[in-house]
């Protein structure tokens, strides 16, 4: 098979992962909570946590394109070039944004520290990478940490105990009549 004729999936890199216990437990549940596989669930927060970077000729590009946008009128993009001032500023900050030197990278930093204490006072403003379940948690206590507890997985039947097997096998038999006609005495 040519690689024209893979799948986009097949054409994706692969990696091998050992996880400590119970986490892909986790993981499974979170991802299913919200209709998504496993391999999804973590790409999400994979590149959410390590986001590619941008190069600052583009970033400021794409701003141009949303002021541009501005101009002929469109009101929904107002929203929109709040929301990508503000990543971007966070992409020159975190250092995702290339091509700044030091001292204006600093610059930078100290006004957006104050722009996050004044959101703090405020509270929190929309983040449209995550979902609603880590909005809440955000609110609730300042981060998107993910407490999943997964579903307990039923034991198997050779896994239980005489007695767990017989209240099992009980759950599938017939009760008996008291006058049973068919019953030899």
């Amino acid at each position: 098979m040519s690689e024209k004729e893979k799948y986009p999936s097949e054409l994706a890199e692969r990696f091998q992962i050992r996880l400590p216990a119970g986490l892909r437990d986790r993981i499974k549940a979170y991802a299913e909570r919200h209709g998504r596989s496993m391999n999804t669930e973590i790409v999400r927060v994979l590149e959410n946590e390590f986001p590619e970077p941008w190069p600052l000729e583009r970033r400021m590009a794409e701003l141009l394109e949303i002021v541009g946008v501005l101009k002929a009128g469109k009101s929904e993009a107002i929203n929109s070039l709040l929301e990508e001032f503000e990543a971007t500023v966070e992409g020159v900050v975190s250092g995702r944004v290339r091509g700044l030197s030091d001292d204006e990278r600093s610059r930078i930093e100290t006004a957006f520290e104050q722009w996050q204490e004044d959101q703090a006072r405020h509270g929190w403003s929309d983040d449209p990478v995550l979902d609603q379940e880590e909005v809440d948690m955000r609110n609730r206590i300042g981060s998107t940490s993910k407490f999943v507890e997964p579903a307990l997985r039923k034991k198997k039947f050779h896994e239980m105990t005489p007695e767990e097997q017989r209240e099992h096998m009980a759950k599938f038999s017939t009760p008996r009549l008291k006058d049973d006609p068919f019953e030899a005495e």
